[in-house]
This record gives structure tokens, sequence and C-alpha cells, in this order.
């Protein structure tokens, strides 16, 4: 079954596996708990790309300006999420997150886990490409705003 993930998709054969320096094995769910896997391939830091190897398509996620890590990841989320699957990844998570200079700083591959903080400790970071549990992931809409309800309640009456 092909996974529709759009325009980019190519047999496995047609893409040179030098530009791949990782692979990287998730899977995907759908709204009634299927899990299927899917393969992220990742380039290196210096060019950020990722591919998804999805039913044996490998489509190559890409734009037309530079993008990080985490640009990318929300490229292929979308697509899938257009098929009706969540990413079972660390960077689907609803409390996952990076600030600017942490994404800056690893190109988009890490983030936080945010709230709750614990107090006096500094937050967990995460490869955002790492395995998650189907049970913790969300859309990119949900996860927004998850994100935006906790910058709300940690600062209330910011946002007029």
């Amino acid at each position: 079954m092909n996974s529709g993930l759009g325009e980019g998709s190519t047999s496995d054969s047609s893409i040179s596996p030098a530009i791949w320096i990782e692979e990287v094995g998730l899977r995907t769910v759908d709204p009634d708990g299927s899990l299927r896997p899917v393969v992220l391939r990742v380039g290196p830091s210096s060019d950020a790309r990722i591919a998804v190897l999805d039913d044996g398509v490998l489509t190559e996620i890409s734009g037309t300006d530079y993008l990080d890590y985490l640009d990318y990841l929300a490229q292929a989320r979308r697509q899938l999420e257009r098929d009706g699957r969540l990413l079972c990844c660390q960077g689907a998570r609803p409390d996952v997150h990076p600030s600017g200079q942490l994404r800056q700083f690893s190109n988009g591959r890490q983030a936080y886990v945010r709230f709750p903080d614990l107090q006096g400790e500094p937050p967990e970071i995460v490869d955002i490409f790492a395995p998650a549990e189907p049970g913790d992931v969300v859309g990119l809409e949900d996860q927004r705003a998850a994100v935006i309800r906790a910058w709300d309640s940690r600062h209330p009456g910011s946002r007029t």
C-alpha cells in the first residue's frame, strides 16, 4: 500500500545512499491503533535533510530554503497525517519543543522535554528522531496547541 507521501516519492534505488548518514527505524500509528514500520533516513547536519522509507517508497523531504531537522520532520509528519497516521518519535510528543538556542546549536535535532518543569532541575533533552510510544504522540496542531497552553499557563496575560 502506498503511503501517499507526496510528489517526491521515488523508488529506494534512485536516491544516492551517500547522502544519508543514519537510518532510524520508527513506527506510525493509525487512528485505530494499527502500527506500521517506517524508516527515517537522516542526512548530515550540514545538509539536515531527511527521507521517509514507507512501504518500499522513499520520499525525500526537501525545501527550497535552508531548513533544519525539525522543519523537515514537521513536513514528514504533515504528509503522514494526511493519511491519518502519526509518526511515533520524540519530536511528535506534546511536551517536546526546542528553544531557539538549542535548535540553532543542534540544527533542530534536539529539543527539550517541557512541562512540568522540576524546580531546580535542567529540562531533559531528547533526539527528535528517537522512537516514542504510540500513546505519547500527537499531531502537529495538537502539539502546537499544547505548547501554547503551557506558555499561557506560565505567562498569564501575556497574549492579548
